[in-house]
């Protein structure tokens, strides 16, 4: 327990700030319970043995987890909202089905890093959640060239956009 309580404390604020940068449309109140929830989370899957190893670092897993909760906390709001908006206002509805089409996107989003390779996976963390850039990178995935970090971060994005445009036309 006390690693998880230096864990919450080492990162809390680094978390809170990140996320207000990222989801500035989503309360401070939010953004801590869902910090809360993710280092509950953490723990929880370290205790029932379906974590074992990481593939980045602990601050990176915490923080993707804490960003979920954000996403499922404001899509959950978002539903609500819409609910009231249509009922009383039409033009609300189109700009509440834009949001929610977001959301989704993003959600698919992540479902789609998660079938990358845990290499790439791990790159894409530490490139856009992290904000290394890519000697950084290197350096701390072993690798001895820098190209290959960047043609290997090129390539999984690539695929992230043909997953998504894929999944997009399929939707339509």
């Amino acid at each position: 327990m006390e690693a998880i309580d230096n864990i919450y404390n080492l990162y809390r604020l680094d978390f809170i700030k990140s996320a207000k940068y990222k989801f500035s449309s989503c309360s401070e109140a939010d953004i801590v319970d869902a910090w809360q929830d993710a280092v509950i989370s953490f723990y929880e899957q370290i205790k029932n043995g379906r974590l074992v190893n990481l593939t980045c670092s602990i601050k990176s897993f915490v923080f993707l987890i804490g960003f979920r909760y954000i996403i499922k906390y404001h899509k959950h709001s978002q539903r609500q909202i819409a609910t009231e908006e249509i009922s009383d206002l039409d033009l609300a509805q189109s700009d509440t089905i834009e949001l929610i089409e977001k959301d989704e996107r993003k959600e698919e989003l992540f479902r789609q890093i998660d079938l990358l390779p845990d290499q790439s996976r791990r790159m894409l963390l530490l490139r856009f959640v992290d904000g290394k850039s890519i000697p950084e990178i290197a350096k701390e995935m072993g690798y001895q060239s820098e190209n290959s970090v960047s043609v290997t971060l090129s390539r999984s994005l690539k695929k992230l956009k043909e997953a998504m445009l894929s999944s997009q036309n399929q939707e339509k």
